[in-house]
């Protein structure tokens, strides 16, 4: 279909682009005209009491006819034991060690240049993982297994499960540091945010492959549901479904008849056991309460997210009483007040576009003067380590509310524990009413004491040491190491109950440790006490190694012994994922993309040290838009450029280098004054499109010039001053792709001789693609030259950047015919677009030329390509 751009401003155009001055990407892995290897995932979970254990099995489909090295970015429950690992190639199966991260790194890096099988497990955060396979053959399938270990979450006599399946995108905060990146993600890594890129994967709407979860459960159990998931129920103890595309985290709730709440198991070294501890019901609210609601109204949060957030917010207000206070910080500043009037506030700004949610400097900046905070966001962000910091620092609680489809569940529990706050997740669906009460009761009560009394199992090294804060109707598991597994009784609050044998887990090929699920679950939990107390990291990648677990500082590796690859593998790909369903990709997308362009030296100049040693500059503290006046090539001046006034207007050389800018109400201060010629024009004759320079007269009004038009029969000829014509350009639409559109811009010509036209244009507009509309800003560039009478051949560029912050291009060999009728002018020509995908693109253009002088003109233009991005070839045209 025909998309006609509307051209919003006139821009002066005054050179000519070269490559190496266009903004390059980085952080992101090459991208290439091959599929990229696909990835289906199989869970299957056997539920074991509070205990879950789940086999993952990743399955690398290498469609190309070259071996390829895969990178996946995927997640795991926030408290996942990582123990197991192997890989299998053809028919053999190598299992992995457990080593520390940077000997296993190097151990696989060898592996990829010897060309030998080889996997890689990282940790990036408690709940994101980087799988690396090396050497998955041409046309050939590698499988990844893998094991961890996780705990249901009981609440109001219901257990959940949570299954996180894909990592969502995430706002990264700081200055690009234009350093190597240490991952493949698409964020670069930042100032604030030294490995962003590492937990920032590709991808698009759709773009993952299936995930089939297979449940089984040791002990009969009823009430087994999902509410993000089709459930296949078999039996009283089996369930099943699949998440085609693996967009969003999968619950799974179910109800135990079982009287158990306390379970052991044998060891070498004795044994472990672990308790249920249930938090009492909340009190009866007395006095006034005074709180602060910390609401993220971000891209991130539109969607799924909002449909939660909205009712659950109405129902936080309407439960407050005439008596209790509450304001709001973080997408909004709202005092103090009643919940109705606020109320009002907060319905009144939910259609409005909020920007990014800075999380690290909302808490940094909130001041809750004593009171408690209420988090309701995704915690969607990439400094993680900075955002608990900021959190500690307040001195007061933070509860805090989960929503979305993919919520960053790791980050949001360690907020809450960091300040004594309680944690809960709300989905589509969920009784929020009840949860806002809930809520608010966590808010007025103080912390409940909770106690373990472990009988006669002489109890040593209990983990949680200090038990966090639980609200009303939660429960947690609470592990120690006994000096003899026997079935036992224990009490929690004072209630008595049986302590019984944990039924035995099957054996897994490739697990790293002996030990059993209760032994894992107590060093996953003394790993994160851990880590969390700052211990140093060698004690550590000790624990880590002692027990068998992936950390922060100790990877999984498994290498084979045969060369599979002979030279070594020289192709590596990312594997795509998809966008969490329900998020709006292209609003996301925009407040979460970093600018590329900003260098090192710029934030080290404009920046400050703060206390954990980041540079942050100080104009990037909150999210803004960008400056009126900018380099249209998409490079940065070192300093922020002031506006001029009309009284100190700046003075610029005659021999100033030219500059493309976008027009404002500084215009005529921007463009650089042109040599002016006293040769007479040429007269009017149909010809191509050139260039035309304007120059600035002394009220400040743009003078109109001659333009220098290069015909073959007018050799020489120069521009001078007389009327005044726009210049047609062309540049397009999204990457993938194409546009016809009308445009009429101002361009400069920059010593055009008889045989050559030279010409640079930019435009502003908008493009509507998916269903949305976007705004649109171009900048191109042609060189031709003429190979006859009426043909001029050579090299059409152009530059676009669409919604503010997604740059694409294409570059095609250009033909041109003129004076095919008067005035009219047909080119065409085909070459490759590039950007977020890459593939062979084709474009025609029929400009008409406006008399009487051939320097400007409108025109339509088609532009197609045949696109290669997440698997796909896709044919686009408009």
């Amino acid at each position: 279909m025909l998309r006609l751009l509307a051209a919003s401003c006139v821009i002066a155009s005054l050179g000519v682009a070269h490559a190496g001055e266009l903004p390059r990407a980085i952080g992101m892995y090459t991208p290439t005209n091959t599929q990229l290897a696909l990835v289906d995932s199989k869970i299957e979970v056997v539920v074991r009491g509070p205990i879950v254990e789940a086999i993952v099995t990743q399955k690398f489909v290498n469609k190309t006819d070259k071996p390829t090295e895969a990178t996946y970015v995927f997640p795991l429950p926030l408290d996942a034991a990582v123990s197991a690992m192997s890989i299998e190639a053809g028919n053999k199966k190598i299992h992995a060690s457990i080593e520390r991260r940077e000997q296993a790194q190097q151990r696989y890096e060898n592996a990829v240049r010897a060309g030998v099988a080889g996997a890689l497990l990282d940790q990036e955060r408690p709940d994101v993982f980087t799988q690396t396979v090396a050497a998955v053959p041409a046309k050939g399938t590698v499988a990844i297994t893998l094991r961890f270990d996780t705990v249901a979450r009981y609440q109001d006599g219901v257990w959940e499960l949570a299954l996180p399946l894909v990592v969502a995108p995430r706002f990264v905060p700081g200055v690009a540091t234009n350093r190597p990146t240490t991952g493949t993600g698409r964020a670069p890594d930042t100032e604030r945010a030294p490995d962003a890129s590492r937990i920032t994967p590709g991808g698009s709407p759709g773009a993952g492959g299936a995930t089939d979860v297979l449940l089984k459960f040791s002990d009969k159990v009823t009430g087994l549901t999902s509410p993000t998931h089709e459930l296949k129920i078999v039996g009283a103890s089996e369930g099943s479904f699949v998440d085609p595309k693996t967009d969003h985290d999968a619950i799974v709730r179910w109800k135990s008849p079982v009287s158990a709440a306390g379970w052991v198991e044998q060891a070498a070294d004795g044994g472990y056991a672990a308790i249920v501890v249930e938090a009492p019901a909340a009190p009866a609210r007395r006095g006034a309460l005074r709180w602060t609601l910390i609401l993220d109204r971000s891209a991130a949060s539109r969607g799924d997210a909002e449909a939660t957030a909205k009712p659950f917010v109405r129902g936080l207000f309407s439960a407050m009483t005439g008596s209790d206070r509450v304001a709001v910080t973080g997408s909004d500043q709202i005092a103090f007040g009643i919940g109705a009037d606020v109320s009002r506030i907060v319905e009144d700004r939910w259609a409005s576009n909020a920007g990014a949610f800075d999380l690290t400097r909302v808490l940094a900046n909130a001041r809750p003067e004593g009171s408690p905070l209420l988090l309701v966001s995704g915690g969607l962000v990439a400094d993680d380590r900075s955002a608990v910091a900021a959190a500690a620092k307040l001195g007061v609680p933070i509860h805090v509310i989960g929503v979305g489809p993919a919520p960053a569940r790791a980050l949001l529990t360690q907020i809450a524990a960091a300040t004594g706050g309680t944690v809960r997740f709300a989905i589509t669906g969920d009784d929020v009413a009840a949860l806002a009460r809930a809520t608010l009761a966590d808010l007025a009560s103080p912390p409940a004491p909770l106690s373990v009394t472990w009988g006669t199992l002489a109890a040593s090294d209990v983990v949680p040491g200090t038990l966090p804060r639980l609200g009303a109707g939660q429960a947690m598991i609470v592990l120690a190491r006994v000096k003899k597994a026997q079935v036992a009784n224990g009490r929690a609050r004072g209630e008595l109950f049986a302590i019984d044998a944990l039924p035995n887990s099957r054996t897994v090929s490739g697990a790293t440790t002996p030990m059993g699920p209760l032994a894992r679950r107590w060093a996953r939990n003394r790993l994160d006490e851990l880590i969390s107390g700052r211990t140093a990291p060698e004690a550590i990648a000790t624990h880590a190694l002692r027990y068998g677990l992936v950390s922060p500082y100790t990877s999984m590796v498994a290498i084979g012994d045969e060369v599979i690859v002979q030279g070594g593998v020289k192709r590596s790909v990312a594997i795509p994922v998809s966008v969490p369903a329900g998020m709006k990709w292209q609003q996301v997308k925009k407040e979460t993309t970093v600018d590329r362009t900003t260098t090192d030296s710029r934030a080290t100049k404009d920046g400050k040290q703060d206390g954990g040693g980041e540079v942050v500059k100080k104009s990037e503290d909150k999210p803004r838009p960008a400056p009126k006046t900018t380099v249209a090539e998409g490079r940065r001046p070192d300093k922020p450029t002031q506006k001029p006034t009309k009284e100190a207007p700046p003075k610029k050389p005659a021999d100033a280098k030219p500059q493309t800018v976008r027009v404002d109400d500084t215009y005529q201060r921007n463009v650089p004054r042109p040599a002016r010629t006293a040769e007479p024009p040429p007269p009017p004759s149909p010809a191509p499109s050139g260039a035309v320079s304007p120059d600035v007269g002394d009220d400040g009004s743009l003078k109109k010039r001659k333009y220098a038009y290069d015909r073959e029969e007018d050799a020489d000829a120069q521009a001078d001053e007389d009327g005044e014509r726009p210049q047609a350009d062309s540049p397009r639409v999204a990457l993938g792709s194409s546009a016809v559109d009308v445009m009429e811009t101002l361009s400069a010509s920059s010593g055009v001789r008889r045989r050559w036209r030279i010409s640079a244009s930019a435009a502003g507009g908008f493009v509507r693609s998916s269903g949305e509309s976007v705004s649109l800003l171009t900048g191109g560039a042609r060189l031709e030259f003429g190979v006859g009478r009426r043909l001029l051949a050579g090299i059409d560029t152009s530059l676009w950047l669409v919604d503010g912050d997604t740059v694409r291009g294409q570059a095609l060999a250009s033909f041109a015919v003129v004076g095919i009728q008067r005035w009219l002018e047909l080119g065409f020509g085909f070459g490759l677009q590039f950007g977020d995908s890459v593939g062979p693109a084709t474009g025609a253009s029929l400009r008409f030329h406006l008399p009487p002088a051939p320097r400007g003109a409108v025109f339509l233009r088609y532009d197609g390509a045949l696109l290669y991005q997440n698997e796909t070839r896709r044919g686009q045209s408009s």
